[in-house]
């Protein structure tokens, strides 16, 4: 799913950097900050929320797009807690995502 929603991301112009688990999340973020994160809630090394709270206490002007599989249900207070800006649940169509991206870095 991840190189499926890069190269969508790529085609419309973007640039993306790709990470495979929480580690690499956290190493690819400290060499090459992002403005913004699409973080799967299922991902090796931690749950993508608790990801979202780490990297936001490294980059407090991050973005984050936080997806899930699962039939999660969080409170804002929660999202907003761990910078958390938006979460869709899977399968988000990739023109939708697209958007979500470009709002952000808007921002």
């Amino acid at each position: 799913m991840a190189e499926t929603i890069s190269q969508f991301l790529m085609r419309g112009g973007l640039r993306v950097r790709t990470a495979h688990g929480a580690a690499s999340a956290l190493r690819t973020a400290s060499i090459a900050p992002p403005r913004v994160a699409i973080i799967d809630y299922q991902i090796p090394g931690m749950n993508g929320l608790d990801l979202a709270a780490r990297l936001r206490a490294d980059l407090p002007t991050l973005q984050i797009i936080l997806m899930s599989a699962n039939d999660l249900h969080f409170d804002r207070k929660t999202l907003d807690s761990a910078g958390v800006k938006v979460f869709v649940n899977k399968p988000m169509p990739p023109g939708p995502l697209r958007q979500a991206v470009l709002r952000l870095l808007q921002a």
